[in-house]
């Protein structure tokens, strides 16, 4: 088991070992360009307008998240699996993943 939170703990230890920034907590974020060839994310953080120019952009923010709305109607391909619970939960006595 490859808990959600490890996974986003390893992400980011990744990124700091590599020197990349992660930004948190931006305001007004946006996206331009998804069908051209200088795709860019634009946010504004401690008071300034920034942007951040993108080879591609993945837009895996979720249902409710900036990017589904960004990318035309007609451009959108929608994949979507309905499973006949809302959670799974499983108990198990296992030690904790370190």
């Amino acid at each position: 088991v490859y808990g959600q939170t490890e996974v986003t703990r390893d992400l980011m230890d990744a990124r700091r070992a590599d020197g990349t920034t992660t930004v948190y907590e931006a305001q007004e974020v946006s996206v331009h360009g998804f069908d051209g060839s200088t795709p860019s994310v634009r946010y504004r953080k401690d008071g300034a307008m920034r942007e951040v120019a993108c080879d591609y952009i993945a837009g895996c923010d979720g249902f409710h998240g900036i990017c589904r709305e960004s990318v035309p109607v007609a451009a959108r391909q929608v994949f979507e699996r309905v499973y006949p619970f809302g959670w799974l939960g499983l108990l198990s006595e296992t030690p904790p993943v370190a």
